[in-house]
């Protein structure tokens, strides 16, 4: 077993961990999509049923991406981190096309959105789950909803090295963190209307509003100047454990027991804990974190919604574009000191809420978009990825609207 860590020793840990991959050009995606049954779009597959499914998965895929299970039967396609944004989307591009088949075999389909209008409901129980939604109980059905019925484009992008321009770690940290709102605005698809059950009325995001309005540390977010590093670090140190592993249950599974209630990974070890602190339990309790933007290597970037189709490739090719691309970054960096202000909380919660209708966040999004669009020329990515982009900035962005304004219209779209 493997001796407890002290405090210092812990952060250590979290430091040399947190954006250590010094180098840039790679880009990664993971996608979740709702699964609905053909003939029952309002019913939820049972859990024999995506267990029936994922049997068609145990083949690789043409570009070797994985297939996961969310709580609520939500499927996530991960890529593995690839050489150039070109590359990604190919491999993604292929990847989905057999997953889509697979599914569609089966008797159901993929639908892009970032909020599931079904109730929500647990199917795939596995115990980091279920110590999950006991921890999210705390604010009330929230939890649920969150866990079961919401689905992201999630981007991976190389940490950065120590330079101070383009490709440094603290660049491409202000870089997404300044601009997140205004992407999580610019793809916002989990409308909540005013005549929908929720607290605090209409949002353009429901999705990442449900996030925000749980447990405030570990939703993040997180300072953008300094070392991003240390940031993360104290971030990590002071967010609340989930759940504390109590050992082998049923052969290798672990045992998740509860935290003690408001117990941070600092509390826990400075002794408050109920046994001392090892190296998995800080792995596990970074895994556990949904900050907008996560530190774990690389970079995660989470506070976009999943979207319609194929428009995944959209936000991709954006923030890749922006993080990637030398000139994009100078310009993004400019942008960011002449009008983006460092986002308070309240900030990324009103940009959740009214989305594009902000015309501050929608000005920000749309000159976002331009510089992307220029980047990309200059990334080489494919003409068709370079038309999709164009496409959804004219529809959308160019007119300040986000995706969730026709989802208000239409709820459902099949991928």
């Amino acid at each position: 077993m493997e001796a407890a860590l002290n405090e210092a020793e812990a952060a250590g840990l979290i430091f040399r961990n947190s954006l250590c991959r010094d180098r840039v050009g790679r880009t990664g995606v993971e996608l979740e999509w709702f699964v609905v049954p053909d003939a029952d779009p309002a019913r939820r597959a049972t859990g024999e049923e995506l267990t029936s499914l994922a049997h068609r998965f145990t083949a690789r895929l043409p570009s070797s991406g994985g297939v996961s299970w969310e709580p609520g039967g939500q499927l996530e396609l991960s890529s593995a981190p690839h050489e150039s944004l070109r590359t990604c989307v190919d491999a993604v591009t292929a990847d989905l096309a057999v997953v889509r088949e697979r599914v569609r075999e089966q008797g159901m389909r993929l639908v892009g959105g970032g909020l599931d209008p079904r109730p929500p409901g647990f199917v795939v129980a596995l115990p980091r789950y279920q110590a999950l939604r006991r921890y999210y109980a705390r604010w009330g059905t929230d939890g649920d909803t969150l866990l079961c019925n919401t689905a992201s484009v999630q981007i991976n992008l190389d940490a950065g090295d120590a330079s101070a321009g383009w490709r440094g770690r603290s660049r491409r940290w202000l870089v997404a963190n300044s601009l997140g709102p205004a992407l999580m605005a610019m793809f916002a698809n989990s409308p909540v209307g005013e005549g929908q059950e929720h607290r605090e009325g209409a949002a353009s995001s429901g999705r990442q509003l449900l996030r925000f309005r749980t447990d405030r540390v570990r939703s993040g977010p997180l300072p953008q100047h300094g070392d991003p590093r240390r940031a993360w670090t104290r971030y990590a140190l002071d967010a609340n454990v989930v759940a504390i592993r109590r050992g082998p249950a049923d052969g290798d599974r672990p045992v998740w027991a509860p935290a003690p209630d408001g117990l941070s990974l600092r509390q826990w070890l400075r002794g408050a804990g109920p046994r001392g602190v090892r190296p998995d339990d800080v792995f596990h309790h970074l895994k556990s974190l949904v900050p907008p933007v996560r530190a774990c290597g690389h970079l995660e970037l989470r506070m976009i919604d999943a979207q319609h189709a194929d428009d995944w490739v959209v936000p991709v090719a954006v923030v890749a574009a922006l993080m990637d691309d030398e000139k994009t970054s100078d310009a993004a960096a400019s942008l960011i000191t002449e009008r983006v202000p460092e986002p308070t909380r309240q900030d990324w919660v009103d940009a959740a809420r009214e989305g594009m209708a902000h015309p501050g966040t929608a000005d920000v999004a749309k000159q976002v978009m331009g510089l992307a669009l220029a980047g990309l020329r200059r990334l080489e990515v494919s003409p068709a990825v370079v038309e999709t982009v164009e496409r959804f900035a004219e529809h959308h962005t160019s007119r300040g609207l986000a995706p969730a304004h026709l989802r208000c219209l239409r709820r459902t779209a099949a991928a």
